[in-house]
């Protein structure tokens, strides 16, 4: 009986203002970049794919292995569901700290 009272005890503590703001701010910033992924705002997954590819080059020119320029398989479609996840993880984020936030 009183472990159950020092777990509801122990979740009832108040949040600190700080984490409130620290996880507002996270879950805006994975919402905008998550978003620029899912929707593809002004070309940003094939932004995203040019410097991948251009990092990808550049290692296999320092290496001398030119087995790295072949195409690994990730595509826009691997980005966009990336981005579909961040944003819905960032909207938990707000989400839960609205709630917090109003109790």
């Amino acid at each position: 009986m009183s472990l159950m009272f020092m777990i509801t005890a122990a979740t009832a503590a108040p949040i600190p203002a700080g984490v409130h703001i620290f996880i507002t701010v996270l879950g805006i910033a994975a919402v905008c970049y998550g978003g620029r992924w899912a929707f593809d705002i002004r070309g940003a997954i094939g932004a995203t794919l040019a410097r991948r590819r251009a990092a990808m080059e550049v290692k296999a020119q320092q290496t001398g292995n030119l087995g790295l320029t072949q195409s690994d398989g990730v595509g826009p479609s691997f980005f966009r569901f990336l981005g579909i996840v961040i944003t819905a993880g960032g909207l938990v984020m707000l989400g839960l700290s609205a709630i917090e936030a109003t109790t």
